[in-house]
């Protein structure tokens, strides 16, 4: 095998997901939102504020894709709009990704939820580089750092961003399943697309991201945006 990551999918591979459409995706979580909700609720029988943290995200549709101009000659090196995304807009975003649609965890807690769940923050900070944290109840955090790349022709976060990207990231000697199957779909990843959730908890920006392989044929994953200047609760880190 030529990487440690080959190495490990081959001794632990991933149990195949089937791709998604975006509808699919879209109502997993709103499921999952919905157990979250009624956590929630039981945890404001003693602490009434926290039951305003936790609610019913309500997607809205992407906006309508729109085609991009074909280039008809060679471009070796990025004009300023493509590269405005990588530097103005990503650059210091984090971001928790769903580990559910992702197939890298049966159930996970997000910020604003109790429990002792599965956990994940991905963080793209300045100069390309990507950090991935995975928190796994009884086990020790496991961070990953990596490179990243994006361009787009559209250069700002919003539900009209439609970019290439491209994730580095190569699980550690000894990785759990649920790490190895999160790098393996992360770095499967090709494209994304953004959509605006509403009624989103207090630690997230009503901002989310469908992943999509090199086919884009389904939908492999989502990531929501955690709000700016956000203090997210142990265990998660302090970054960027």
């Amino acid at each position: 095998m030529s990487s440690v990551r080959e190495l490990l999918e081959t001794a632990a591979p991933p149990a195949p997901q089937p791709t998604s459409s975006s509808a699919e995706v879209r109502s997993l979580g709103d499921r999952r939102r919905r157990r979250s909700q009624v956590v929630g609720a039981v945890v404001a029988v003693t602490a009434v504020t926290a039951a305003a943290m936790v609610g019913v995200r309500v997607l809205a549709p992407a906006a309508p894709r729109q085609d991009r101009a074909v280039a008809t000659t060679p471009t070796p090196t990025p004009t300023p709009t493509q590269a405005q995304l990588r530097v103005s807009a990503l650059e210091g975003t984090r971001w928790i990704p769903d580990l559910v649609a992702m197939g890298a965890a049966a159930t996970q807690a997000y910020p604003d939820e109790p429990g002792d769940l599965p956990r994940a923050l991905l963080t793209f900070e300045r100069g390309g580089v990507l950090v991935l944290d995975v928190m796994l109840p009884g086990r020790p955090t496991t961070t990953i750092r990596g490179r990243w790349t994006a361009t787009s022709a559209v250069p700002t976060l919003g539900p009209l961003l439609k970019a290439d990207v491209r994730l580095d990231l190569v699980a550690p000697p000894g990785a759990s399943v649920a790490v190895v199957s999160l790098v393996a779909r992360l770095t499967t990843i090709a494209a994304a697309e953004g959509y605006l959730p509403t009624g989103a908890p207090p630690s997230l920006e009503a901002l989310s991201l469908f992943l999509y392989g090199p086919m884009r044929t389904g939908v492999l994953g989502l990531i929501d945006q955690v709000r700016p200047g956000a203090v997210l609760p142990s265990p998660y880190p302090t970054r960027p």
